[in-house]
Order: C-alpha cells, then sequence, then structure tokens
C-alpha cells in the first residue's frame, strides 16, 4: 500500500490524494508538515530532499517526492486509468501544461495575501485580481468548446491544474473577479467528480471567514 506523507489542505498534498482517488490505487495518508511538523526530519529528508511535502512511500522501499512526479508515475504505472492522452503528440502538450501550472499556482499567491489582510486595500485587491486574471485567461481559452484541458479525456493535466483553479474560484463574492465562462465550466464539471469533492473541494480551502473587508 502507497502512504502519502503530507497534510489534507495543502495544494500538493490534495493533486496526490485527487489522482490516487480517481485511480482507486489503495493507500493511507499520514499528516505531515506545515503545523504538523517532520519536514526536517533526516528520515523524511531521505524522501524528499528540500523536506516538502507531499512524499510517498511502499512498502518495498519505493519513494517518491514533488506532486507533479508522483502523479506522472501514477499515471505511468496505472495505465488502466486512462491519465495519459492518447499519442505522443497529445501527451507531450499534457506535459507541458503540467509544466505551466507552476506559473498559474504563483499568481494565485499576491491575490490571496491581499484579501487576507485584516484590512485589504480596495486597489490592490482589483489590481491583483486583474493581473492574475490575464494568466487564468490563458487557460480559459484553452478550455474553449472542450471539456477538460485535452479535450475530452480527463488527463494529469486537469489534475495538475484543478486545485489552482479551486483557490481561483475560492475568492469571496464580495470581490470582482473578471468572467472566465469555459474555464468556470470546467471547474463545475471538476466539482461533480466525487475525488475532486473529497480531496480538493472539501479540503483546500482559503479560509474566507478570516478576510476583514474593512468597513
Amino acid at each position: 500500500m502507497l502512504t502519502v506523507l503530507g497534510r489534507a489542505d495543502s495544494s500538493a498534498t490534495a493533486r496526490v490524494m485527487w489522482a490516487l482517488g480517481e485511480i482507486g490505487t489503495p493507500h493511507q495518508r499520514r499528516d505531515w508538515g506545515g503545523a504538523f511538523g517532520g519536514g526536517d526530519d533526516p528520515a523524511y529528508r531521505a524522501l524528499s530532499p528540500h523536506g516538502r511535502i507531499p512524499a510517498i512511500t511502499r512498502e518495498d522501499g519505493f519513494s517518491l517526492w514533488e506532486s507533479g512526479a508522483i502523479i506522472r508515475w501514477l499515471a505511468t504505472t496505472c495505465p488502466e486509468a486512462g491519465l495519459w492522452p492518447a499519442g505522443e503528440t497529445a501527451r507531450w502538450q499534457a506535459e507541458a501544461w503540467m509544466d505551466w501550472s507552476a506559473a498559474l499556482g504563483r499568481m494565485i499567491v499576491p491575490v490571496r495575501t491581499a484579501y487576507r489582510r485584516q484590512t485589504p486595500d480596495p486597489a490592490e485587491l482589483a489590481k491583483t485580481i486583474a493581473t492574475a486574471a490575464e494568466t487564468f485567461a490563458v487557460l480559459d481559452v484553452q478550455l474553449k468548446d472542450q471539456t477538460f484541458v485535452m479535450g475530452d479525456q480527463f488527463s494529469v493535466a486537469d489534475l495538475a491544474l484543478g486545485v489552482i483553479v479551486h483557490r481561483w474560484f475560492r475568492i469571496p463574492d464580495a470581490l470582482e473577479r473578471p468572467d472566465l465562462p469555459a474555464l468556470e465550466a470546467w471547474y463545475r464539471r471538476l466539482c461533480a467528480r466525487p475525488a475532486y469533492q473529497a480531496h480538493v473541494v472539501a479540503k483546500v480551502s482559503v479560509r474566507p471567514q478570516t478576510i476583514g473587508m474593512g468597513a
């Protein structure tokens, strides 16, 4: 059985748990990182050299770190799940979207930082949301007139990007988010997937109740 070391509300851990849920691979998760500590343990550093989460281990001694690498490994070792799109060209395109997810993830950070402040500055919020929206719009264009990132087939590209987009749609309703209809339709389709609900929607939150919007 696989063991996932990582806290449930971590975006990176959520990607791996979501992938495992889609595949149906037997697994267990142990709280690790953040408030749970363990990142500096020598034994954990042997699994994850930089100490970040998640890492996975198996009874036979196999281990792997970095959520993107873990998702690729799962897709490759569980081909029956169909997480790699068919054809060499489509597979490399999916790889490119996976790598691009890091850029998308960076765009949501300043937005979350700005609106989590006790007294957010409205002008700063508007600017950071607008800047982030320019990058999210790239994905909106890709999703126009198709079901998933790579077309009709759910794939590793969706797994890499879906957690980040969940955080985008968790921006409080009090803030104006530019209309990205294809992105929103894709997000709704993801929300209809039980594994996404269990490991992303129910676990990964931006804690909007902590936001002080001021007078």
